[in-house]
């Protein structure tokens, strides 16, 4: 390319011209640069976290419970307290109970249900009964809430996924009807048996996407599974093979979630073992980190899951977290601990709370359940 100041020398160019017409534009262009940078502002990237966090500093839940107070009257009043954050629900009606298919297995006789809860809901439900005699209604019973195991009931129940990963272990509701309980596991919404609009989620969470829908009309999930969940313990009450007096309930993760509120509002649960769920809600909304269906909304201005486990006392109570859950925070979970503990001592119940830190990760150990529950139930 020829030089510029030899092309302006040339005898037959303009060179003025040519100087407007190639440097202009340059001039032009490296202006507008200028200017840009000139009025180019650096946006800022506030976080709802940190208004979250700003929020619950300056509103710290009003009804923790303070050293001195009488612990059986703070119960009750917590409990009258958050029994008011509860939503909109269907009328229940008496359960009727239709069975849409039955398996026999090598042990036990699996029974597929369906539950009528309200005039607008049922409840699907595996009914495992042991096949080995035994008295009439002398077996305890449990019902086993299944979390977001990948096939929900069927994952607990052993039904599917066995020979995945370690999906064997959570199999916990077919352990426990090879240990002789009659065990009924319900389907929460979203999962098998309850995934009949799954097709217009796509890829979004299942849990917050029909807590969305639902929160229009003023219903809370969590509600309507702890209906279910009490429509499932009339069911597995009502069954000559049950003591109803020996009920219990256990559950991993979302599954150890709904154990505790189903044992907080319904006190024919005698002993639960709620596992993978000693984290708080506060250190679960500053991590924007937990699906919508676990919690009664407002709950954060009058207490947080260890005073919600602390209203179980004086019932018998496994608590089980593993030392490998990337899901729990060990500084909440041993805070929470405390917590929990002083509300047995408080009610001289001390031996009816167990602890449970196990090697492993997010799981249920049935191995430690089983004999927490054959001592309680």
């Amino acid at each position: 390319m020829q030089n510029l100041e030899g092309i302006l020398s040339h005898p037959e160019i303009d060179s003025s011209q040519l100087e407007d017409d190639i440097l202009t534009p340059i001039s032009k262009n490296l202006e507008q640069q200028n200017r840009s940078k000139a009025t180019k502002m650096k946006m800022p990237a506030e976080s709802f976290i940190d208004f979250l966090k700003a929020y619950g500093d300056a509103n710290l839940p009003s009804m923790i419970y303070h050293e001195g107070q009488d612990f059986s009257d703070w119960q009750q009043r917590f409990q009258e307290k958050i029994a008011t954050l509860r939503g909109a629900l269907p009328k229940r009606t008496t359960p009727q109970v239709e069975t849409i298919d039955t398996v026999v297995v090598e042990n036990h006789m699996r029974h597929l249900l369906r539950i009528q809860v309200s005039e607008i809901s049922t409840l699907i439900a595996y009914l495992l009964i042991p096949r080995d005699p035994a008295s009439t209604g002398n077996r305890p019973g449990l019902i086993v809430s299944h979390g977001h195991a990948k096939y929900g009931i069927d994952s607990v129940c052993g039904v599917r996924g066995m020979e995945e990963e370690d999906n064997n272990r959570r199999a916990y509701a077919l352990e426990a009807v090879r240990d002789g309980y009659v065990v009924l596991a319900p389907a929460w919404w979203g999962w098998v048996g309850r995934d009949g609009h799954l097709d217009h989620v796509g890829n979004r969470d299942r849990c917050n996407v029909i807590q969305m829908a639902a929160s229009m009309y003023g219903i809370n999930i969590l509600d309507l599974h702890i209906q279910d969940g009490q429509a499932a313990i009339d069911v597995l009450a009502s069954r000559p093979e049950v003591d109803d007096d020996r009920i219990g309930c256990i559950g991993n993760s979302y599954g150890g979630r709904t154990a505790m509120w189903l044992a907080v509002f319904d006190q024919r649960i005698k002993a639960c073992v709620p596992a993978g769920c000693m984290n708080t809600f506060r250190e679960r909304s500053l991590k924007l980190s937990s699906c919508g269906i676990q919690y009664l909304p407002g709950l954060l201005q009058y207490g947080d899951v260890p005073e919600v486990f602390s209203l179980i006392a004086p019932r018998p109570m496994q608590l089980q977290a593993g030392r490998h859950d990337p899901l729990i925070t060990p500084v909440d979970r041993d805070a929470m601990l405390k917590i929990v503990q002083c509300a047995y001592r408080l009610l001289d119940v001390e031996s009816n709370l167990d602890y449970v830190l196990h090697p492993d990760g997010h799981l249920l150990l049935w191995e430690k359940a089983a004999s927490f529950l054959k001592m309680h139930l």
